[in-house]
């Protein structure tokens, strides 16, 4: 069995072991764009998400395993393995890094959420490609009265993860409907591997399950093909 087969049926059983029981406080990545979220402190987040497309052309999946740890001082510590696909990228990464969430105008504005967003990963490629980074910086905030959450930053990216150095852009959105049912999207400007625009839902089930299914397409041909998304988060 290819290494990428191996390190997705492990994490998926590694999770499956503490989504029973276990409540859900946040939502730290919207599909891919961070969100507004942190990991409590003393907390641990897991966020499995799988991208696949089933038919012809370009029959893929691929699996990127996130996971935090809250520190405190809205902050976490960060881990995530990219590019565990088939086809194979030949290009496993593991990312190491922290993400931080600085709330401002507080006081004044408590329903707008008003928000800076930052972080960084170091990107080592498992498989020879060498050491590079992910950083990001967003701002983000509510509307009056709908209530939908607008974020919008900046990102830099390394060939370990993007495939190419990119500096791109970045925006999410999410709008409740209901105490457990949002719609949701996010999207990557230009042509990388994130070079996506993907949205659908989010819906939190009795236990306290946060569940995101949705649908990517590639800002072009180059970025690659279409396909579902299905995440699963849960901070315990």
């Amino acid at each position: 069995m290819e290494i990428s087969k191996k390190l997705s049926i492990i994490f998926f059983i590694f999770c499956s072991c503490f989504l029973k029981n276990t409540p859900v406080f946040a939502q730290q990545t919207i599909f891919n764009v961070p969100s507004a979220d942190i990991t409590s402190k003393n907390h641990i987040f897991l966020n499995p998400q799988l991208v696949f497309r089933s038919w012809a052309p370009g029959r893929f999946y691929a699996v990127t395993n996130y996971s935090a740890l809250g520190i405190g001082y809205n902050s976490e510590i960060d881990v995530t393995l990219f590019n565990v696909n088939s086809p194979p990228a030949n290009n496993i990464t593991l990312g190491t890094g922290f993400r931080s969430v600085i709330p401002i105008f507080s006081k004044k504005l408590p329903k707008r959420e008003i928000k800076i967003i930052a972080g960084s990963q170091i990107l080592a490629s498992l498989q020879g490609q060498g050491v590079g980074n992910w950083s990001y910086g967003e701002l983000s905030g509510r509307l009056p009265k709908l209530n939908t959450r607008l974020t919008t930053g900046v990102s830099f990216g390394t060939k370990q993860v993007f495939d190419r150095n990119v500096v791109c852009f970045i925006a999410g959105y999410e709008q409740p409907v209901t105490k457990n049912f949002s719609l949701i999207a996010d999207w990557f400007s230009g042509t990388n591997t994130f070079g996506l625009f993907t949205s659908g839902f989010s819906y939190t089930f009795p236990k306290n399950v946060d569940v995101l299914i949705g649908y990517q397409l590639p800002n072009n041909r180059t970025v690659g093909f279409s396909g579902f998304v299905i995440q699963i988060e849960k901070e315990f």
